[in-house]
Order: structure tokens, then sequence, then C-alpha cells
């Protein structure tokens, strides 16, 4: 089978002649460290992350230099300048572009943390729509036609991505003034999400005919450690009926395969995304307890799934490591309908060496058909 090929089956519960190998991302503070490790300087410029490790082409569901997308362009145009507003020895204070106040530490890599946001009201929001134009030249990138061609009978999956409804949302409000907003100003939230199900249709139109990909991918993050921050009830009332009409619109296109990426602890909301109409989730982030054998054994095959193995195990050395393949791999190889990756990018905790066993270790297994435990 070809990467295509693999992952489509994979995602649709039929046979494979493998798993689909496939990774998360890499933080730019973990590869600094596997440089000083032996990682050739040619990697990612000259051999690409997907190559150099023998993942799958178009592997990446995250993380845009890995996986082969449509690039339909979904940002403001024009955005907010990035500007650096004053910094000193540890952080710098900026202004990112989405116009949202951050705080960002100079040590290490870590979310910033956000001092305000552009969004509080109607008047601001209708600046902001004025620069999402579906119909701009610049969603497409120059080389349209190219990529096109390249597409033809192409043998790896192509992705389309877009933020959800609750991620452009908390990109635009922050989680605060957002949870506020539930409760005290619906007409604002659904003006939001009315606009964005109608611009996500006809920024997308052209690509769906021209180029259909083989799965969408929706950037949520709408979950913290113990659940999100928004009750399936404000799910179901905001944003259910617009997940609901896109995907129809997708599927009327040729799509049929559709993504939800989130951290956090999920469980409460799986069940409305599969209303939905999705039917894959990532990365099932382990230390919020999410667990891809119970979600598994709940939903079956209403739900494929990417993720899952603890990254914090991973970093602890070989016997960890294999401890959480047995744990969280092992159990699902004969279900089908999963693809092994990390729960997150890789820790700069992790050394060259100990990744470079996970993945000989995890390869071993999936495509042995057994573990050790």
């Amino acid at each position: 089978m070809n990467d295509r090929e693999r992952f489509r089956a994979c995602m649709t519960f039929q046979a494979v002649d493998r798993m689909p190998r496939w990774e998360w991302g890499f933080r730019s503070d973990t590869t600094s460290r596997w440089y000083g490790e032996g990682l050739p300087a040619s990697v990612p410029d000259t051999v690409g992350w997907a190559q150099y490790f023998g993942l799958d082409r178009g592997c990446g569901y995250a993380n845009g230099a890995m996986a082969e997308r449509l690039n339909v362009n979904v940002e403001l145009l024009p955005g907010f300048e990035n500007a650096v507003i004053e910094e000193d020895d540890r952080t710098v204070l900026s202004r990112n572009r989405w116009g949202a106040l951050t705080r960002s530490s100079k040590v290490g890599q870590s979310i910033p943390q956000y001092l305000s946001f552009g969004v509080r009201t109607r008047d601001d929001l209708r600046k902001y729509r004025s620069a999402w134009d579906a119909a701009a030249p610049q969603r497409y990138p120059a080389d349209w036609d190219d990529r096109k061609r390249r597409w033809r009978g192409r043998d790896f999956p192509v992705a389309g991505w877009t933020y959800g409804w609750y991620g452009l949302l908390r990109e635009l409000m922050g989680v605060e003034e957002l949870s506020v907003a539930f409760h005290e100003d619906e007409a604002l939230i659904d003006e939001v999400c009315e606009f964005w199900g109608d611009f996500i249709i006809q920024a997308f139109h052209r690509a769906l005919v021209e180029a259909t990909p083989d799965y969408v991918l929706f950037w949520e993050d709408l979950a913290f450690k113990t659940g999100p921050p928004l009750s399936p009830r404000h799910f179901r009332r905001f944003f259910l009926p617009h997940y609901k009409r896109v995907i129809e619109d997708f599927r009327r296109h040729g799509v049929t395969l559709f993504m939800v990426d989130s951290d956090g602890n999920i469980n409460d909301i799986i069940p409305l995304w599969i209303e939905a109409g999705v039917n894959i989730l990532a990365p099932f982030e382990v230390a919020a307890g999410m667990d891809v054998v119970q979600v598994g054994r709940q939903y079956g095959r209403d739900l494929a799934m990417i993720g899952g193995v603890d990254k914090m195990e991973v970093a602890k050395g070989r016997l960890a490591m294999e401890a959480e393949v047995w744990r969280h791999v092992v159990p699902l190889l004969d279900r089908g309908g999963y693809i092994p990756t990390l729960d997150h990018a890789v820790l700069p905790e992790t050394s060259l060496g100990d990744y470079r066993n996970y993945l000989s270790h995890l390869r071993s297994t999936c495509e042995s058909g057994k573990g050790q435990p």
C-alpha cells in the first residue's frame, strides 16, 4: 500500500499492510538538543523530518512541516503585525497576529501569558470581519496550479486545515472573556459562529472542487487538564449546528474524513463531535486523563484515533517507554482505526537516542503484532 491508501484504510477500519508511521511534531528546544547529539545539520532544510525518521509522507496532522496541506489561508488578511513592545532579560512583551497582547519567556519554550485580546464588542468584531474576505486571491498559494498537478494521482494524504469555532473564539476573545460571553452575550457568540461557518464553506469551495483533500482538520484546543471550560450544553447550543453544516457541505464535495485536534480532557465533548460528523480525534493527552484504549472501547468504529502515547514516559528512557507502548498501543493493535503517536511534540528532556529507540520499538511492536510487558 502507498502512504495515502494506508492512511485512508486505517482511518476507516480497513485492513492495512502495516500501521501508518506518523508523529506529532518536534519542538525547537528539543531539536536544538538533538543537533548537539548527532542530528545532521541538513535536517530539516535538505532532508525533511519525515524522511529522516522514516515516517510516512504527509504524516503530520498538527505539524505543517510534515503534513501536506491545501494551504487555504484562513487567517486575517491583513493580520496584525507581530510587534515587540518591550523586553527584558527573561521575557518579551509583544502583540501577536490576532492583536492580542502577550508576554513570552525567553527561557525555554512555553505558552505565552495572554494579557489582553482583540474582540470585546461587536464593533471590534466588525473590524476583524473586514479582514476575512473569503474571495481574496491571497487565500490560495501562488503555486496553487502546480500543487493541483502534483496532487493528481498522489500516493500520500493531503489535508485541509482550519480553526474550529471554539479555537477561533479563544484567539479572538481569550478563555475568560469567552466563558463569560457564553452566559452574557449569546448574540455575539452566535454572530461569530454563523460567520465562521459561512467563511469556511466559501474559502474552501474552490479547493474542494479542484483538489479534494483526504481529510479536514479542525484545530480547537478547547480543554484543560480536567475538562473543557464550556459545558456539553453550550457546545450543542453554539457549535454543533455549524460543525454539521460545514461537514455536510464538505461531504457533498467528496471529503469523508474529519479530524479535530484538541489537547486536554475532551471526554465530555467526544459524543457531540461524533454527532457532528467528526470521525477522527487527536492527540489524546495522557496527562489530562485521556486514554486511547478506553476511548477506543467506548466508541468502537464510530471514532478513529491518532496519538495517545505519553511523551513524558518516552522521555524517561527505554524501560518506561516500552511499558508505555505496552499499555496504550498493544491493546489497540487488532482494533484498526488507530495511528500511535506521542500525545504532543517531543519533549526536550528526550534524548535523540531515546527518541530513536521509541520509534524502533513502536514499529517493531506494531508490525510484529505483539509487545513486551
